[in-house]
């Protein structure tokens, strides 16, 4: 399959523009989550805080276009990992739009606070809290095999692959330790971060490798 070089831009876009998309979209919405007395004042700063959830939105939409995309490339190769992977990502959406439907109940809630203003607010943000960390196993399990698979086809330098398999395997195992309660998952999903933004840059500088039929045998 021939993979022109605007796909493979395509693809290192959609790999690179939710850190900016998730990283402005939380900072906007998480100065309502640090104090509770701060959801008084929601009302006031709906605008933003309502920004902030579209831009998660948006982060969720970026992420079914990774699967979409990569979809007719790994389909020739391995095509029951190419349907995992973009039903990874869709699963992963779909949590991720879960969470951000968890932050939009916070919005009601300043007109109707009871003596324990932070009871509710704590209930809402627990529940974006695990929307994300399940999106994010998903991630994690769902993707090991599509490294693997990218590893194989050799579109890659090994390494590429091998750090993404690896660092999508600690994320998963970050987030299920976070589920139980063990906050360790910022020490396990740096290696994932720094795959997802190195592949994002390689595909738009380089793209893939053009590999022939006895090649990638």
């Amino acid at each position: 399959m021939n993979i022109s070089r605007l796909h493979s831009r395509a693809l290192g876009a959609l790999y690179l523009l939710p850190f900016l998309a998730y990283g402005i979209g939380t900072a906007l919405v998480s100065s309502v989550l640090k104090a509770p007395e701060s959801l008084f004042l929601v009302a006031g700063q709906r605008t933003l805080f309502v920004g902030g959830a579209l831009l998660l939105v948006l982060d969720a939409l970026f992420v079914v276009g990774i699967g979409v995309l990569f979809f007719p490339i790994l389909r020739e190769r391995s095509p029951g990992i190419a349907l995992t992977y973009v039903c990874t990502r869709v699963m992963e959406a779909l949590m991720l739009v879960v969470g951000v439907v968890f932050l939009l109940c916070i919005l009601p809630l300043p007109g109707q606070l009871t003596p324990e203003p932070g009871t509710l607010a704590n209930l809402v943000a627990r529940g974006n809290f695990w929307a994300y960390q399940l999106a994010m196993t998903l991630l994690g399990v769902g993707s090991v095999p599509f490294c693997l698979s990218l590893y194989r086809a050799r579109l890659f330098p090994a390494w590429l692959p091998l750090l993404g398999a690896v660092g999508y395997g600690l994320l998963a195992l970050g987030c299920v330790l976070e589920i139980f309660g063990l906050p360790w998952g910022i020490f396990f999903s740096g290696p994932g971060g720094v795959f997802e933004l190195v592949f994002g840059v390689w595909l738009i500088a380089k793209g893939f490798r053009k590999v022939t039929p006895s090649a990638a045998a």
